[in-house]
């Protein structure tokens, strides 16, 4: 070594390493092996601790609607299944926020399908007024069976955009068919649903 040269350290002697960020305080780690452990007093506690956060997310997301109660409990039961897999990557608020908003859009979609199913029908059905006075599974069966009726082609446009919530261009890309194609196919099979209903 030259005399009176500054001493280098070798580069992996003295390096920081960057810290590791602790997203949980060791409160909420203890807890969450008990909870992982089933642990019913554990698993109560991360329930009374977060589900006022779920609570209010859910109504500021949905308001005043009457389904948050079972949305909770639905929330609640997929974190619990899900706890075993949470490596502590985020804070517990915001891991539950993300199955409250998964949770939610599941919701939202089901009920933009039934809408979507619910405003096919009506229309096509509106010509018998007895069986709009039926239940909602008979006017599911009688729109079952009507559907079988229609060219195969037709009944799977059909069926994707008002079953399955898919939209137009959804479609085209799944058939590999061009969009006017899935257009036309669609105002084919409203027309010919409300045939085969108003001839019966």
């Amino acid at each position: 070594m030259i005399q009176g040269a500054p001493a280098y350290d070798s580069p992996t002697s003295d390096v920081d390493e960057a810290p590791r960020v602790e997203y949980l305080s060791s409160a909420e780690q203890f807890m969450l092996s008990q909870a992982r452990a089933g642990n019913p007093r554990a698993l109560r506690q991360f329930y009374d601790d977060h589900q006022a956060q779920v609570r209010g997310h859910l109504y500021r997301l949905l308001g005043p609607d009457s389904e948050i109660d079972d949305l909770v409990q639905t929330i609640f039961a997929r974190a619990f299944v899900a706890l075993a897999a949470f490596k502590g990557n985020s804070t517990l608020s915001t891991w539950l926020y993300r199955i409250t908003t998964n949770t939610t859009h599941n919701l939202l979609r089901q009920r933009f399908r039934r809408g979507r199913v619910k405003a096919a029908f009506q229309w096509w059905l509106s010509g018998r007024a007895a069986l709009l006075q039926a239940s909602q599974s008979d006017v599911r069966d009688e729109a079952g069976r009507v559907l079988q009726h229609l060219a195969p082609d037709l009944r799977e446009v059909f069926v994707f955009y008002h079953y399955e919530g898919l939209t137009l261009q959804e479609i085209a890309q799944i058939l590999d068919k061009p969009l006017s194609t899935i257009g036309d196919r669609l105002t084919r099979a409203r027309k010919r649903l409300h045939e085969l209903v108003t001839a019966t």
